[in-house]
């Protein structure tokens, strides 16, 4: 029997949704960007609770959020992907400089690819193995390829799309943004890990044997 939606589910779907973008995209402009992946990993570990459906609306979220924050800086060790878009985002300026703007369209892929990437690089390291080597995370990525074009379509969208009225939309309702980039990445790293075996007993059960035979 499915659950209708109630006045307190819809708030406490608002706060969440409000609250995380506020401080995890507060977080990552007021950083100029150097914390966006320990941010969005914090984000992704409570995007894990609200998968699971173990989301406590009434813990403290900006506590809970800078807590997990302080705790992933380890993710910095992934930060030279984040240097490869910006040294695409300089290409990109220096071709509309210089008159060669159709240099500029495959250096936005590449940007798309490596945002997309860092997404799996974040979830992998949630969902599978904390330290997750890159080279493990492209082949899951791409062993259920539409959940990874999903994934990269919504940062392409991002790419194109970026402007200063963006990064305001981000700061108020992001987190619908990396919730839906985080379920995706999760699908596809759960069929991954059932290609593998290595699906424990919980999650079987979480998914069910019917979910389980679409992964």
């Amino acid at each position: 029997m499915k659950k209708k939606l109630d006045l307190s589910t819809i708030t406490a779907a608002v706060h969440l949704v409000a609250v995380l973008s506020v401080v995890c995209f507060g977080t990552i402009y007021l950083t100029l960007s150097i914390l966006a992946i320990p941010a969005l990993t914090a984000a992704f570990v409570i995007g894990k609770d609200v998968i699971y459906k173990q989301y406590d609306v009434h813990d403290g979220l900006v506590k809970r959020f800078f807590t997990e924050l302080s705790s992933q800086m380890g993710m910095m060790r992934y930060f030279p992907l984040q240097l490869l878009i910006l040294l695409q985002t300089a290409g990109i300026y220096g071709a509309e400089k210089t008159g060669l703007t159709y240099l500029s369209y495959p250096m936005l892929v590449c940007i798309s690819f490596v945002c997309a990437l860092i997404v799996y690089v974040i979830a992998y390291h949630i969902f599978y193995s904390p330290k997750p080597p890159i080279t493990a995370v492209i082949i899951a990525m791409m062993y259920r390829v539409q959940y990874f074009i999903i994934v990269w379509l919504l940062t392409v969208l991002s790419a194109v799309l970026f402007s200063v009225k963006l990064m305001g939309i981000l700061l108020i309702a992001g987190a619908v943004l990396v919730l839906g980039a985080e379920i995706c990445a999760f699908l596809g790293i759960m069929g991954y890990k059932k290609l593998r075996k290595e699906l424990s007993d919980e999650e079987k059960e979480f998914f069910g044997e019917e979910m389980l035979r679409k992964l």
